[in-house]
């Protein structure tokens, strides 16, 4: 197998991994490959010293310049400020402990939740969201 072979395998290896680990590191390691590749097959970079600069240069610009842009756009935490829950009624479903979590019933399915003042909230009690930690509700007592 030619070099520029092993390069495009590793980059796309690369590349799948992020879709599964949702780094948005492996991601420019994948990319950074795949551009070695296509620089190895044009015949610009016929030396493995050189192609492993290029690899470890286009990487690193790639997660200084893009990665945090990426993070903030689509990585852990992006969409998980519920804003169209706040305000909602919920039903306690199982009991909210002082200090504790409890489950509420709110859009036909159970959510984790505690109470914003620390209070507890015996099963049947209505509250309403008032903040959103994930997908942990935090209410207030109706």
């Amino acid at each position: 197998m030619s070099t520029e072979l092993y390069w495009a395998a590793a980059g796309i290896g690369l590349i799948i991994a992020d879709v599964i680990f949702g780094t948005f590191f492996v991601l420019f390691l994948g990319a950074s490959a795949l551009v070695t590749a296509l620089l190895v097959w044009t015949g610009l970079l016929p030396d493995p010293a050189l192609q492993w600069l290029v690899f470890a240069i286009v990487a690193a610009a790639g997660v200084l310049l893009f990665r945090k842009k990426l993070l903030k756009s689509f990585g852990p935490g992006h969409g998980s400020n519920f804003n169209e829950h706040l305000g909602q009624q919920v039903v306690v479903s199982s009991h909210i402990p002082a200090n504790g979590q409890g489950r509420v019933s709110y859009r036909g399915t159970e959510w984790p939740a505690s109470t914003m003042d620390g209070s507890a909230l015996e099963e049947g009690a209505k509250g309403i969201v008032r903040h959103t930690d994930g997908i942990l509700l935090k209410i207030e007592q109706v």
